[in-house]
């Protein structure tokens, strides 16, 4: 990313970071592990073009850093990443938890005082909540998701944690087939494109999309795309 991106992001008091980490990763083998991130490394480099200023890095070998400028789209980006590692993990030997929840995320919404993705930093107040919260949740069991937004009141905010932990949770109970046909769908793709691309039925598309409360998570995502945060 170019300077002139850094400008980009002060020009903007609310900015989104997702910190996430790859559940249960040491249950891969390391030639799986580098295939997925090598995976994922493409797919965010898909959403450097559609959505602009967005950048992500992998560090620590599973865990995932992204700056989010518009940060109504971050859910739909967080849930895409989720999908996408539950799709790709179901070709590999890996643990229960991993083929489940594939990611663990935290979102927060602040000021970003410094991002250049050339110098690979990034500083402000979102990405140390989002950052924060995300080592918070590690540390408990069965708690995959966190929300924060900067200056918010304590109601709002824990409202809206709880929104983005019900989508995930809907999420986590796909299967891997499903989660194929829910990303493509989020990524806008009509079911008869989605059965060329899978190799199945239209018919068998929109049964898998049905069983995945397609309707329910995309009216979910869409309702928080709208949210306008700084006048709640």
């Amino acid at each position: 990313m170019q300077r002139e991106c850094c400008d980009y992001y002060k020009k903007r008091s609310m900015i989104a970071t997702i910190s996430a980490d790859i559940v249960r990763s040491t249950s891969m083998n390391t030639e799986d592990l580098i295939a997925l991130r090598n995976r994922l490394q493409d797919l965010f480099h898909d959403f450097e073009k559609d959505y602009p200023g967005f950048w992500a890095r992998i560090v620590r070998g599973d865990s995932i850093e992204c700056v989010v400028p518009n940060y109504n789209d971050a859910l739909r980006i967080a849930i895409l990443i989720k999908l996408y590692v539950k799709m790709s993990v179901s070709e590999f030997e890996c643990s229960e938890m991993l083929q489940r929840y594939g990611i663990r995320f935290s979102i927060g919404v602040a000021d970003i005082k410094y991002a250049d993705k050339k110098e690979d930093i990034i500083n402000g107040p979102a990405i140390y909540m989002s950052g924060r919260n995300l080592d918070e949740i590690s540390r408990k069991e069965n708690i995959m998701t966190a929300f924060e937004m900067d200056q918010a009141p304590k109601p709002l905010s824990n409202l809206l944690d709880s929104y983005v932990a019900m989508v995930s949770g809907i999420v986590d109970s796909y299967s891997a087939k499903q989660a194929e046909v829910v990303f493509l769908k989020l990524l806008g793709f009509k079911e008869k494109e989605i059965s060329d691309r899978v190799g199945i039925t239209q018919s068998s598309v929109n049964i898998r999309a049905t069983n995945a409360q397609w309707g329910l998570m995309n009216t979910a995502i869409k309702d928080y795309e709208a949210l306008e945060i700084e006048q709640l």
